[in-house]
């Protein structure tokens, strides 16, 4: 059993129970009270991803922050006077209560005042990580991660056994964009410390189109070739990922288009294409040939190539295909090798 049936067993289990949770934090007193996204905070050790998924990548410490020293003066008035120096106890306490020296006694333990000089201990504020999801054009979905404290940190993404890899900016942000696989589509993004967020998105147009995935692991590239109503390799119907057409192509009908998606990084990277055709709107009747190749190169020769197949036709159940491919020796840098029934063929008929 390879190593991506696993996880889409283990993300299937995972993602029912997160879909509970997130039904119940949708209802209307959780929306008014934490806001239309769902943020999802864990410890490493209250983690429930599995950890084949998590067992990767540079760890991103979670620096601890740093709290000014904050003077106390007694006062006359039933208030807190503060050094200038103290202001920054603001943004950590703005609802401190405003005593007197003599109640200095009711205040909450985890508040220490002391005579001028000393410091008061607050609580580190807790680190979270929001996601949010918007559904655009081609029944594609926008998603945009913040993540403060997982700054530069690999990051993945998740969505209905579709897994890719990418890292957060240097302010732990992180806008890309993935291909729906469900009309009620649920995306979760996971670090490696046990940091976790999850969005959910209705998307409508999904019925409308055809859409096949390759994801694998490792080095090299899986490529999806589609040769639209009997085109031949070279020709304007022939969609790959060196002539990808566009989304806005699929949105009017005119033919499919190829997106890739996951970052190239030098150990454990988790990669894929999706190729996406408007099967529903489609001005063309017949057959779209698809293959999947790949080159032989330095990088993967000798080497095993895992991965899946993912497909979904107009919007029904998705069908799953494990990939266990053996690449040949250094020999023959730069063969292709063909997949010719790793996929269906598209039949695209008038409704």
């Amino acid at each position: 059993m390879v190593r991506f049936q696993n996880v889409f067993l283990a993300c299937a289990t995972f993602f029912a129970a997160l879909g509970i949770g997130f039904m119940m934090q949708s209802s209307p007193i959780a929306e008014a009270r934490y806001g239309s996204q769902v943020a999802l905070a864990t410890s490493p050790a209250s983690a429930v991803i599995d950890k084949n998924v998590m067992d990767y990548g540079p760890y991103s410490e979670i620096a601890p922050m740093e709290l000014t020293e904050i003077a106390y003066t007694s006062a006359s008035s039933d208030s807190l006077i503060f050094d200038r120096k103290a202001r920054n106890m603001q943004r950590f306490a703005p609802d401190l209560p405003l005593v007197a020296d003599s109640d200095r006694d009711r205040l909450p333990e985890s508040i220490v005042l002391a005579s001028a000089g000393d410091t008061v201990a607050l609580p580190e504020p807790a680190c979270i990580a929001t996601l949010d999801a918007r559904p655009v054009a081609a029944a594609m979905v926008d998603l945009t991660l913040n993540a403060p404290c997982e700054a530069s940190a690999r990051v993945t993404l998740h969505h209905n056994g579709l897994m890719i890899s990418e890292v957060t900016d240097s302010n732990g942000y992180l806008a890309v964009q993935l291909p729906a696989l469900s009309s009620s589509a649920v995306f979760m993004a996971s670090f490696a410390s046990g940091l976790s967020a999850m969005a959910k998105a209705d998307i409508t147009s999904l019925d409308i189109y055809d859409r096949v995935a390759v994801q694998w692991e490792g080095p090299g590239e899986l490529q999806i070739h589609a040769l639209e109503f009997g085109a031949d390799y070279g020709d304007e119907g022939h969609i790959w990922s060196k002539a990808p057409r566009d989304m806005a192509d699929a949105a009017l009908g005119k033919g499919g288009f190829i997106s890739q998606h996951g970052r190239s990084m030098p150990d454990q990277d988790l990669r894929a294409q999706v190729y996406t055709f408007p099967s529903g709107t489609s001005a063309e009747m017949g057959d779209v040939k698809l293959t999947v190749e790949t080159e032989l190169s330095a990088a993967n020769c000798g080497r095993r190539i895992e991965g899946q197949a993912l497909q979904i036709t107009g919007g029904g159940a998705l069908g799953v295909t494990d990939l266990i491919l053996d690449m040949p020796g250094c020999e023959g840098l730069g063969d292709f090798l063909v997949l010719k029934n790793l996929l269906q063929d598209l039949k695209i008929a008038r409704n």
